[in-house]
C-alpha cells in the first residue's frame, strides 16, 4: 500500500460523505419548502372557509339577488376542493421525501459500517503483509 493510495481512498470517502451530506441537505430543504407550501395551502384553505362563512351570513341578510351568491359559493367550494387536493398531494410528496430521507440515512449508516469493515480488513492485511515482509527479509 502506497501513501498515495491511502490519500485517494480517504478523499473518495470524504467525497462520498460530502455527497451524502449534500443530498440530505437538499432533501431537507425540499422538505422544508414542501412543508411551507402545505402550510400556505392550509392558510389559503382557512381563508377560503372564512370567505364561505361570510357568504352564508350575507345570504341570510341579503334579500336581493341570491343567484350571484350561489355562484360565488360554488366557486369557493371548487376552490376548497382544489386546495384540499393540492394539500393532499403536498402531504404525499412530503411523506415520500421523509421516506427517501430515512432510506438515505440507513444507506449512509450501512456504508459507514462497510467502510469500517474495510478499514479493519485493510489494517489486518497490512499487518499480515508487514509480517510476511519481515519473514522475507530474515530469509534473505
Amino acid at each position: 500500500m502506497e501513501p498515495a493510495n491511502n490519500s485517494a481512498s480517504n478523499q473518495s470517502e470524504a467525497e462520498e460523505i460530502r455527497e451524502v451530506s449534500f443530498q440530505l441537505a437538499a432533501i431537507k430543504k425540499k422538505h422544508d419548502e414542501e412543508k411551507k407550501k402545505g402550510n400556505e395551502k392550509q392558510e389559503e384553505l382557512e381563508k377560503i372557509r372564512k370567505e364561505i362563512d361570510q357568504c352564508y351570513v350575507q345570504e341570510v341578510q341579503a334579500e336581493g339577488p341570491t343567484e350571484e351568491m350561489c355562484n360565488k359559493l360554488e366557486l369557493l367550494q371548487e376552490s376548497i376542493e382544489d386546495t384540499k387536493y393540492k394539500t393532499q398531494e403536498e402531504e404525499f410528496t412530503r411523506s415520500t421525501y421523509i421516506h427517501m430521507l430515512d432510506r438515505m440515512k440507513k444507506d449512509f449508516i450501512a456504508s459507514k459500517i462497510q467502510s469500517s469493515d474495510y478499514n479493519a480488513s485493510l489494517k489486518n492485511k497490512s499487518s499480515i503483509l508487514e509480517l510476511e515482509q519481515q519473514k522475507q527479509r530474515k530469509i534473505k
